[in-house]
């Protein structure tokens, strides 16, 4: 019971989700190789998981109350040992990232840094936390590309904007979600701060501009043919939100993003000349 509570913290599907976005960045950067993409795969998948786990950490009194059933809150593993847990699961994560290349485990470290300073102080600042999150959401694709090198970075631009925006879409909703545990335990999140409708619309306004964006990727036909569909699950989460339904908005985000990861997948793996026609 106890070691599926370690595997419960890592939140192991949106660990699988960061993971296969830095894949499709690896083969959008045209680097798919066997070696490359398990490394990559197994890097993101555990920075990912740290990073859940360390929040999980310094979130421990809020998710008394808004997630009590969580491992920590719930007992099941110890505040000490998630801490440890999580430091380790970085420098793993990191060893796999400069295994591929130095460019990665520059990125690697950066995250993870980051990672750390959020869940630690950035959270509780409105806005500032969003945007880190929002950030390193998109970075896995950027990550993948790196194992290209630099013109693997910028064969990623248009996904991690996509990613960054609908990013902040969610967590925004996230934190309307979380509004009563957050006033509890002293944080001062956009919704707070500024109200639950002005953060609605802003959440709105991302959701709007990810719409927007998918249409301009020079990936062809097919990728947009799929990514019509993400843009639905998109628009459906601006209707969740304008009705004050923050949960909604989030899971229909989450299943948008899934689509658009399978759109970006197909542009990756379909030569140009067949995406156009």
């Amino acid at each position: 019971m106890r070691l599926r509570a370690y595997w419960e913290i890592l939140r192991p599907f949106n660990c699988m989700m960061a993971a296969a976005a830095a894949i499709i960045g690896l083969a959008i950067a045209g680097g798919l190789q066997p070696w490359a993409t398990a490394l990559i795969f197994l890097a993101v998948f555990l920075i990912t998981g740290a990073g859940n786990t360390i929040n999980d950490y310094y979130d421990r009194e809020i998710d008394a109350i808004n997630r009590p059933k969580r491992p920590i809150p719930s007992g099941r593993i110890s505040a000490q040992k998630s801490l440890y847990y999580s430091l380790a699961l970085f420098a793993v994560g990191c060893l796999f990232a400069g295994l591929v290349n130095q460019i990665c485990l520059a990125v690697a470290a950066f995250n993870s840094a980051l990672l750390f300073l959020y869940a630690r102080n950035l959270k509780a600042t409105p806005l500032a936390g969003n945007i880190c999150v929002a950030f390193l959401t998109g970075s896995a694709f950027l990550f993948g590309g790196a194992a290209a090198g630099s013109a693997g970075l910028l064969a990623n631009e248009v996904p991690f904007l996509l990613s960054f925006l609908v990013s902040m879409s969610r967590e925004i909703a996230k934190d309307i979600e979380d509004m009563a545990g957050d006033r509890a335990g002293g944080a001062r999140t956009l919704p707070i701060l500024a109200g639950e409708r002005a953060a609605s619309v802003l959440a709105a306004a991302f959701a709007l501009a990810a719409v927007v964006l998918g249409f301009f990727a020079p990936f062809g036909r097919a990728y947009l043919a799929i990514v019509v569909v993400a843009d639905l699950f998109f628009l459906f989460s601006v209707l969740k939100i304008a009705r004050g339904d923050a949960t909604g908005c989030q899971k229909a985000l989450k299943k948008g993003m899934a689509v658009a990861l399978v759109a970006f997948l197909a542009a990756a793996l379909l030569p140009v000349h067949l995406l156009g026609t």
